[in-house]
């Protein structure tokens, strides 16, 4: 077991991908750390957060980690997953010569809203109890898009809902109803299931569509007809805000 407080772990939330939104406390514990953790979702893949926050990594005093953990939609296999990717971690932490080892963990959006590292965060502590982690929070890929468009997300006491997309139209025409905004993300493939269902309830023209918001290739639509058979990526949302009552 690692002693106490001698390793620490920074989480870096770094935002949608625009660097220029990444906090002034991460730069500061990127800039600090001896040893930078990269993940990818593939090993062929480069990594996101690696192209975010290079601007603040210096090569000849830190060595950079990639760490790739794959998607597993099955339970058992992605448990087994961050299990590996945290004995990865505790491994090279242990094995730095620097004492006491400055180590930050760098992702895309905010650590703790649908990100992975909840569940890694949990591996780690159990296979460490010692080591100490810190979390930085990130500018959320809807906060950025609403900042974009000049879309208020809530006014008063107004109700506002973030999950990812769900399947069941009547769900969706049950949350549409229930609240004042609505923040759908991960849409991808349900992207055309959402379009019909808002048709429906005439609420195309108070929605915004918007994937990797903040990076090179961001896209951002107001039209949501135009998108009837587009097939949206992972890394995409959707925003209903309603201005007057659906039917």
């Amino acid at each position: 077991m690692l002693e106490e407080s001698t390793y620490h772990l920074t989480v870096v939330g770094l935002g949608p991908g625009d660097p220029e939104l990444v906090t002034m406390k991460g730069i500061r514990a990127i800039q600090a750390a001896d040893l930078i953790f990269t993940p990818r979702t593939r090993p062929d893949e480069a990594s996101r957060a690696l192209r975010i926050a290079q601007p603040w990594i210096d090569p000849t005093r830190q060595q950079v980690v990639p760490l790739t953990i794959p998607m597993e939609r099955d339970p058992a296999l992605a448990s087994a997953a961050y299990q590996e990717t945290a004995r990865e971690i505790l491994e090279c932490v242990q094995a730095h010569p620097h004492t006491p080892v400055r180590a930050v963990y760098l992702l895309l959006g905010d650590p703790l809203l649908y990100g992975t590292f909840t569940n890694l965060r949990n591996a780690l502590l159990h296979a460490e109890p010692g080591l100490a982690v810190t979390i930085i929070p990130g500018v959320t890929s809807f906060a950025a898009t609403a900042a974009q468009v000049a879309l208020p997300l809530s006014s008063g006491n107004e109700r506002v809902a973030i999950l990812p997309a769900p399947e069941d139209a009547e769900e969706l025409r049950g949350l549409f109803t229930a609240f004042h905004t609505l923040i759908l993300m991960k849409v991808g493939r349900h992207l055309p299931a959402i379009i019909a269902t808002l048709s429906a309830m005439n609420l195309l023209d108070q929605a915004v569509y918007a994937e990797r918001i903040g990076m090179p290739e961001e896209r951002v639509v107001r039209d949501l007809a135009s998108l009837r058979d587009y097939e949206a990526p992972y890394l995409s949302l959707l925003i209903v805000r309603r201005t007057r009552d659906s039917s």
